[in-house]
């Protein structure tokens, strides 16, 4: 039997070897961009993203701080770039704890009472309580408001830790059928370089699987922005589903090269 008859034989198991490190590669970038509270906070931090959540809080919490008598000799509590940073921080940490109840507004206001006692202070006045007051009875408002804001995406970021262990059980079970199938497609083959060949070809179909996989959520995930998500964080997400779907281009590229680098060293041993 020739080498090109067994290339040719082998074509189910190279589809199902292709689609088994789709799942792997697709699975790993998830977990290490997506499901990664360091990466997100890195991308969310970015100082286009920092000003457009500086501005969404700074409106909601505008009215909701300056209706109260307590308040009025003092300036309007505005957020910085700085405290902006700190509450995303705060906010990733908890949503990356799978807590059943997110609490980011209790974060925003909690900056905004460290801000006005100390600016009550410069006025020399001693309403700590007063403030602890006023912010502990309005933290069920801006939680469900923050809520409301992130529409159906909040019910989905309170189960990450959830999510993760199931994406972790998927690639070990796609890892060991990976591996079966690439060991039975050596013994079969009976040629490193026909095998490695073989790979080459799985690396440049694993690539084109997952570039329709990303095209099939990239569209869909805009859609939902769009029609749920309040305008005041679409952009903001906009430019979190940007960044975060730039890095599985970079590495879905990086794959495609270097399978075509080896499919094509190894081609004359197909023959």
């Amino acid at each position: 039997m020739s080498k090109s008859l067994s290339y040719n034989r082998h074509g189910f198991t190279l589809i199902l070897l292709s689609i088994c490190l789709m799942v792997i590669v697709f699975l790993g970038i998830t977990l290490s961009t997506v499901l990664n509270s360091n990466y997100v906070k890195k991308v969310v931090s970015s100082e286009a993203n920092v000003t457009l959540i500086k501005n969404y809080t700074n409106q909601r919490l505008g009215r909701l701080v300056n209706s109260y008598s307590i308040s009025t000799n003092l300036s309007s509590v505005n957020l910085t770039n700085k405290d902006v940073k700190k509450i995303i921080n705060t906010s990733v940490d908890e949503v990356y704890s799978d807590d059943s109840q997110l609490t980011i507004g209790s974060a925003i206001l909690a900056t905004i009472s460290t801000k006005l006692k100390a600016e009550a202070q410069n006025y020399g006045l001693n309403i700590d309580n007063e403030i602890d007051t006023v912010i502990k009875s309005n933290e069920d408002l801006m939680n469900q408001i923050v809520d409301n804001d992130l529409g159906p995406i909040e019910t989905v970021i309170v189960k990450i830790q959830t999510i993760k262990k199931l994406i972790k059980t998927v690639m070990v079970a796609a890892a060991g059928i990976f591996i079966l199938l690439a060991i039975r497609l050596r013994s079969k083959v009976g040629s490193n370089m026909l095998f490695f060949h073989h790979l080459g070809t799985v690396g440049i179909c694993t690539s084109i699987l997952l570039a329709i996989v990303l095209g099939c959520v990239y569209y869909p995930l805009q859609d939902i922005i769009v029609s749920n998500i309040d305008y005041n964080v679409r952009d903001v997400l906009y430019n979190v589903l940007n960044g975060i779907f730039l890095s599985y281009i970079t590495i879905i590229f990086m794959v495609f090269i270097v399978s075509l680098i080896d499919w094509g060293s190894t081609m004359k041993y197909k023959y």
